[in-house]
């Protein structure tokens, strides 16, 4: 049962995942353990008829399963001291509850097997949880107290220690396999966070190289053809000249503001401007995440901000994404002869809707 723990790997949440610790499988095959443990311990006492030696094996079960649930359910890495004082304790209890109430003499050689053994796959998944030598020092005062109860039972104290004695093998097991192991753990998380990390970058990289990649194109449908023009010395009219730079503004948008780079907002910017309206595109990053619900947000926030410029004829209009974590994910600010407008866009859940609306005469 104890080496079955190695071949199930959860999470990242800790160290102990590598073994299993935690994961439904072991829960499984712990909670069959016990029910062996039932079996065995209902047999080897199936001639007993003392009342105190029944209530004395079944508490000693119930701490060793509540040992076992706390191993398996504490958080953190290595195991919190305090759980495993309490775990170390309710091991030893258990040996003692169910030692002590024996019959004396035994009637049955597997009397002390059911809590021997489970005291030892409890220390030693205590070990593996990264406190060996709590689990160590477990074994030693399990040792005693058998050693005790040897004497006391007229069985002698060599003999109580010495049924003690084939649990330390699973224990050097236990401590050798968490001290091998334990480390290689640490390197194989240590070694995906690096990769997580190189993907991260991998993926920021191909980014910001599609976003250059998308600029120089546009750069190239726009202007080149003016630049061209300018380098051949051909003269421009008036309208040309405006149309340059419209594209001039809106070229300088895609790199002040590229979350309002989008078809609305660009058609509308320019319709704005061919109008005599005074443009500024800003945008500080609070919508630099990647997903769905971004990119939604994106699109209303884009809608919300055309509809405002096709509204407007004349003066200024103050386009702003808020810098990421504030409350206010965008703020449109109008300022022409007829009104003073500011509208407020929230950010919570990326839902862009209006909060404010102010209109001066």
């Amino acid at each position: 049962m104890f080496l079955a723990v190695v071949l199930r790997v959860d999470g990242r949440e800790a160290v102990p995942n590598v073994f299993g610790i935690g994961s439904r499988p072991l829960w499984v095959t712990m909670a069959l353990f016990f029910c062996g443990y039932l079996v065995v311990m209902s047999g080897a006492n199936a001639g007993t008829t003392d009342f105190w030696t029944w209530v004395g094996a079944l508490i000693g079960v119930g701490f060793f399963m509540v040992a076992a649930g706390l191993i398996l359910g504490a958080p953190g890495d290595p195991m919190p001291m305090r759980t495993t004082l309490v775990v170390a304790t309710l091991a030893i209890a258990g040996v003692a509850v169910s030692l002590f109430s024996l019959p004396s003499p035994l009637t049955h050689v597997m009397q002390t097997g059911p809590s021997i053994g489970a005291s030892v796959i409890i220390l030693a998944f205590t070990a593996v949880r990264g406190r060996p030598l709590a689990a160590w020092a477990g074994s030693a005062a399990i040792s005693l107290v058998a050693t005790v109860w040897g004497h006391v039972a007229g069985q002698g104290a060599f003999w109580g220690l010495a049924v003690t004695l084939p649990g330390y093998a699973i224990m050097i097991m236990g401590s050798l396999f968490s001290l091998m192991l334990r480390p290689m753990a640490g390197q194989l998380y240590a070694l995906r966070e690096a990769n997580e990390r190189q993907a991260a970058l991998d993926a920021a990289t191909a980014a910001a190289t599609e976003v250059r990649e998308r600029r120089l194109a546009a750069l190239d449908e726009r202007a080149r053809p003016i630049l061209t023009r300018i380098a051949e010395r051909e003269e421009f009219t008036d309208d040309e000249v405006a149309v340059a730079r419209l594209i001039e503004a809106q070229l300088r948008d895609g790199i002040r503001a590229p979350g309002l780079d989008h078809p609305r907002v660009r058609d509308a910017a320019w319709q704005a401007r061919r109008r005599g309206v005074t443009v500024l595109l800003l945008d500080d990053g609070g919508l630099a995440a990647d997903g769905e619900d971004t990119e939604a947000a994106r699109r209303r926030l884009a809608d919300a901000v055309a509809r405002v410029l096709d509204e407007t004829a004349d003066g200024r209009v103050t386009v702003r994404i808020q810098p990421p974590g504030r409350a206010v994910l965008a703020s449109v600010s109008v300022v022409g002869t007829s009104r003073v407008e500011r509208v407020d866009f929230d950010a919570s859940d990326l839902a862009v809707r209006e909060v404010a609306d102010v209109n001066a005469q």
